[in-house]
């Protein structure tokens, strides 16, 4: 018996032994995928920055496979999937991020995710947890005033702000929101003093020289307000709105062919932009190309079907081109949609 017991008690202690050194392998084989890991996040970062997202995926998938516990590798692949468009497996891997290091980073991306996807009252709830978590985390301040900017909640949208300038002081793009919430509400002087603030901040802002372009238009200064839409498509060469602004510009200058230019290199940029359609098809009205403004406005109208403006203008056109019956249809319809100056057209021409 006690020859048995010994003989238990040695194998006892070889299985003891075996697995210690069966731990030790584990632990290096961890600790060697944990820096291949590490290797592959780097590397997702350098592809990211030279704008290869797919590649950055891909770098990021492997990262966690080696290392399933990642939390920042769910964080940076949620953020190119947002950019990419795949909004399900964005959400999917801001979640994991949050289960694994609930943070107010990783709360305040799964704010901004759902604020992209117009889902306002998630976006909200989010970043008033990712506040709560670290009340000097600026960049949830400023999307959860975007949230309230959205919903037409100034002024609580204005406080965010300041608080999230308060904590951050050269924080461009807080500047180009606030700046944006008073041009909205016509405090256009402390408008502009944002929007200069923004590109002071940050001089690569193509949004704050197009507001700012917007605030001057607004105060009647076209001249400045051209050159600031110019300068925001200096930066940004793809800036559609930049386009359709300067492009209004010159319209009302009477420049209409050089407007035509503009809006079609809107269009260009953003085939489905229904405004730049119907101001293209203004300013085919104005050079006398009946036939076009026609086209534009259909345009306008196939994209937004309840764009009064659309219906109202190439109701005009028609009735010019002797189309009564096609002119008083669509100023019906305008007019159904709360344009009054349509309802004028129907009460003296179509009765």
């Amino acid at each position: 018996m006690i020859k048995n017991l010994f003989i238990l008690l040695f194998c006892g202690v070889l299985s003891f032994l075996a697995l210690g050194q069966e731990n030790e392998e584990l632990l290096a084989q961890k600790k060697e995928d944990a820096k291949l890991a590490n290797q592959m996040y780097n590397q997702s970062i350098e592809l990211y920055e030279t704008n290869n997202l797919i590649e950055a995926v891909a770098a990021l998938n492997k990262a966690i496979k080696l290392r399933p516990e990642f939390a920042q590798a769910y964080y940076n692949r949620s953020r190119i999937q947002l950019e990419i468009g795949e909004f399900d497996e964005s959400i999917k891997d801001i979640n994991k991020a949050i289960e694994l290091q609930a943070n107010a980073q990783y709360y305040s991306m799964r704010g901004f995710i759902y604020l992209k996807n117009n889902e306002l009252k998630k976006a909200y709830d989010d970043l008033t947890l990712a506040i709560n978590s670290d009340q000097n985390y600026a960049e949830a301040y400023y999307y959860r005033a975007c949230v309230l900017a959205e919903q037409t909640k100034y002024p609580a949208a204005i406080h965010d702000l300041d608080q999230a300038i308060a904590i951050q002081p050269d924080f461009a793009i807080a500047y180009n929101e606030r700046g944006c919430i008073r041009y909205e509400t016509d405090a256009l002087d402390m408008a502009k003093n944002d929007l200069n603030k923004a590109i002071t901040f940050d001089q690569t802002l193509a949004e704050g020289y197009n507001n700012l372009g917007k605030v001057n238009q607004k105060m009647g200064d076209l001249k400045t307000a051209e050159e600031y839409f110019t300068a925001a498509l200096k930066i940004d060469t793809e800036f559609a709105e930049a386009y359709l602004n300067r492009g209004i510009i010159k319209y009302e200058k009477g420049e209409f062919e050089e407007a035509i230019e503009d809006f079609s290199q809107a269009l260009e940029i953003q085939p489905n932009y229904a405004e730049v359609f119907n101001n293209r098809g203004n300013a085919k009205y104005m050079t006398g190309d009946l036939p076009g403004a026609i086209v534009d406005y259909s345009d306008a109208i196939a994209l937004n079907q309840n764009f009064a403006d659309a219906w109202k203008n190439r109701g005009i056109v028609k009735e010019m081109q002797r189309d009564t019956k096609g002119a008083c249809a669509d100023w019906q319809k305008a007019s159904e949609l709360g344009s009054l100056e349509a309802t004028k057209y129907i009460q003296k021409q179509c009765q």
